[in-house]
């Protein structure tokens, strides 16, 4: 960068002559000062500025912009892909979601809070003729979740594209799940269908989630509002000890 002591263009040791537009320095200080390039539609100031006007100053302070030189070199194929996974990471999300708000009170209530399971299953299959299948544990007798998840999953058109996403994508989506969702268990298995004459007829990518959570009475107790109360009583505790 342009103050940084290797550079040649420095004056009796830290000194700069600059003469560049004062209204995009504007721009370069907030750089300095929060390590972050401002956009020009936030940039207010009486003649408006663009975005070639500020790629310009950037280039003569030399400030780089390794993600925006990044982004614009993604082929299209590149940018469409990336897209439509967010969009299936996105549906599985708010359907994973969707359950949880679904069976709030018996992942609430039961077993004392131990040890309740919800599983989302979902079959993709290579061919566009198959509709995707899902299956929601546990079952309730007269109840189900699924029309509720359904427009969520209709939404992104799934099918082959998902498979194909799965195909290439599935261990990393699995890995960014678990991470989001504590408790849940992702399993990706890869199957093929069979017809009467055992050849087979289709692929498929089963998708299982399984949300396995419990909770401690020590930490809920840590971790909401009656914390301070919690506190108090350890320390009234040791004063009672004390005297």
């Amino acid at each position: 960068m342009m103050f940084s002591e290797e550079n040649p263009a420095a004056k009796n040791g830290n000194i700069y002559y600059i003469d560049r537009n004062g209204r995009l320095f504007y721009c370069i200080l907030q750089f300095y000062r929060t390590g972050k390039i401002p956009s020009v539609d936030k940039v207010k100031c009486s003649i408006p500025i663009t975005q070639e006007q500020l790629d310009e100053e950037l280039d003569y302070f030399m400030i780089p912009r390794p993600n925006n030189s990044k982004k614009s070199k993604l082929s299209l194929r590149s940018k469409t892909l990336a897209v439509e996974l967010d969009n299936l990471v996105d549906a599985l999300k708010a359907t994973l979601n969707k359950l949880i708000l679904y069976f709030q009170k018996r992942f609430l209530m039961s077993a004392g809070g131990h040890g309740f399971n919800i599983t989302l299953e979902i079959s993709f299959y290579a061919s566009d003729r198959i509709p995707y299948l899902v299956t929601v544990l546990p079952k309730i007798i007269g109840k189900t979740p699924i029309p509720l998840i359904t427009p969520i999953l209709n939404e992104q058109g799934l099918g082959t594209k998902a498979y194909l996403i799965m195909n290439r994508f599935g261990d990393k989506i699995g890995n960014y799940l678990e991470s989001t969702f504590p408790g849940l268990n992702w399993h990706l298995q890869w199957l093929e269908q069979f017809n009467d004459e055992i050849r087979p007829s289709d692929a498929m990518y089963r998708m299982r989630m399984s949300l396995c959570d419990k909770f401690e009475y020590d930490d809920v107790i840590n971790n909401c509002c009656l914390s301070t109360v919690a506190t108090k009583d350890y320390y009234k505790d040791d004063y009672d000890y004390e005297k």
